[in-house]
């Protein structure tokens, strides 16, 4: 089960969310709702990165790809330490230094940016009273 485990997707979909997506797909109403509400906290979300001076790659996907550099493990835990999990890509080609953040709703959004903003300061705060 480790190699499987280790070769398997950490968002595999299971049988019940297979069985229950033709049901959920003609629901059009919520599927463009939430593909509203995707976009604007993409928006936002790339906004705060602009606000911030982080490098990011524009997205039309539910994730935004941004360059926090070499803190980024750092990055990660105190994001973790808020409850929020972002996906290290650090070690994907081209990507050194990086993570994935995925929009949520628009509460989950408001974390995410108040998290981002205190998480920044913190990590620049540190990086200069080393120097």
């Amino acid at each position: 089960m480790a190699m499987v485990r280790r070769a398997a997707s950490p968002y595999n979909v299971n049988a019940v969310a297979l069985a229950v997506l033709p049901e959920a797909l003609r629901d059009q109403q919520y599927v463009k709702d939430y593909v509203a509400e995707v976009q604007h906290g993409r928006t936002l979300l790339q906004r705060e990165f602009r606000t911030l001076g982080l490098e990011y790659w524009s997205s039309r996907a539910n994730f935004v790809l941004v360059r926090v550099g070499p803190a980024h493990m750092e990055f990660i835990q105190a994001l973790r330490t808020r409850g929020i999990l972002v996906r290290d890509r650090n070690s994907d080609p081209g990507c050194e230094g990086c993570v994935r953040l995925t929009v949520g709703s628009g509460e989950d959004m408001r974390a995410l940016i108040d998290a981002l903003h205190g998480v920044i300061k913190t990590i620049h705060t540190r990086r200069e009273v080393k120097v």
